[in-house]
C-alpha cells in the first residue's frame, strides 16, 4: 500500500523527498499527453497504452491513501507536465455514466479512491487564477470521485517544500 503518492514538476535537485514515505511520481517533459484512444478503458483497463515514464500512475493511484499533486500554477490549472499525466490517469474510473443530483459521473473502477491534495506554485498568483484553480481542482476531483485535502498556495518552491515534509 502507497500512503503517499506525489505527483511533481520541480527538478530533481529541488525534490528531495524521503522516498520511503512518499511514492514520487515525476511529471517529465518526455511525458507525452493523453491521445484520446481509450484504450486505459477497453484494451488495458485502468493502464494507459502509451508506454513512457508516467504509464503507471494510475495503476498506483488506487493504492494510495493521498495523491499530492505538486504544480507551477499556470493560467489558473497545473502546468503542462503534470497535466499530461493527470490526463492520461482516465482509466482510474470506467468509461460508463450515471447522474448524481443532475451532474454526470463516471463509474468508478475501484471502491477505494485516495483524497488529493493541491499545492500550487509561482511567484505572483492573482485572486483570478486563485479561483480557477480551486475550480479545477474540484472538476479533477469530481471526475475521479475523490475528496480534496486541501488546495494551497505556495510564493516559492522553497516555501511549498518545507510544508511538504
Amino acid at each position: 500500500m502507497v500512503e503517499k503518492l506525489v505527483l511533481h514538476d520541480l527538478s530533481e535537485n529541488e525534490f528531495k523527498l524521503d522516498k520511503k514515505k512518499y511514492h514520487i511520481f515525476k511529471a517529465s517533459q518526455e511525458v507525452k499527453p493523453c491521445v484520446g484512444c481509450f484504450g486505459c478503458w477497453i484494451k488495458t483497463p485502468g493502464k494507459c497504452l502509451i508506454k513512457d515514464s508516467d504509464s503507471d500512475f494510475a495503476l498506483i493511484m488506487p493504492h494510495a491513501e493521498e495523491v499530492i499533486i505538486v504544480s507551477q500554477l499556470v493560467f489558473g490549472g497545473l502546468s503542462p507536465n503534470v497535466k499530461a499525466v493527470f490526463d492520461r490517469s482516465i482509466g482510474f474510473v470506467l468509461p460508463f455514466f450515471y447522474n448524481l443530483n443532475g451532474e454526470m459521473r463516471h463509474k468508478q473502477r475501484y471502491k477505494k479512491r485516495p483524497c488529493q491534495r493541491y499545492m500550487f506554485y509561482s511567484d505572483v498568483i492573482s485572486d483570478e487564477e486563485k479561483t480557477t484553480a480551486f475550480e479545477y481542482a474540484k472538476a479533477n476531483a469530481h471526475d475521479l470521485g475523490a475528496d480534496i485535502t486541501s488546495i494551497d498556495f505556495y510564493s516559492s518552491t522553497t516555501e511549498l517544500l518545507e510544508a511538504l515534509k
